[in-house]
């Protein structure tokens, strides 16, 4: 296991042939686990329950799994900047710049 780990899978800690992954909801390692079952994957699944929710893939279909993987969480997550005005203000900010860097580099 990596000491600085920010993804949510690992490989086995004693089966290097499979892969963990972890969720901290039921819904969406059962939306991982549907997945995995449209893209023709097997997997096999934590039955003791409770967070965190492991789902282990084989290293074969390592590549699609955290593809897989990825989808779910990204169908999951929420937007960096949550307030669509406070977002908007913050582009309208970052495009005035580069505007006047432009117009700086050009008028020089």
């Amino acid at each position: 296991m990596a000491l600085l780990n920010l993804t949510n899978y690992d490989d086995h800690p004693e089966d290097p042939n499979w892969i963990v992954f972890r969720f901290a909801e039921q819904g969406m390692a059962g939306e991982f686990q549907e997945a995995l079952r449209t893209a023709g994957i097997g997997c096999e699944a934590d039955d003791q329950g409770g967070p965190p929710y492991l789902v282990a893939v084989r290293q074969r279909h390592r590549e699609a799994a955290v593809r897989a993987n990825y989808q779910v969480l990204g169908r999951h997550r929420e937007p960096f900047i949550g307030d669509r005005l406070l977002r908007f203000a913050v582009l309208a900010f970052v495009g005035l710049l580069l505007a006047l860097a432009i117009a700086g580099a050009l008028l020089r």
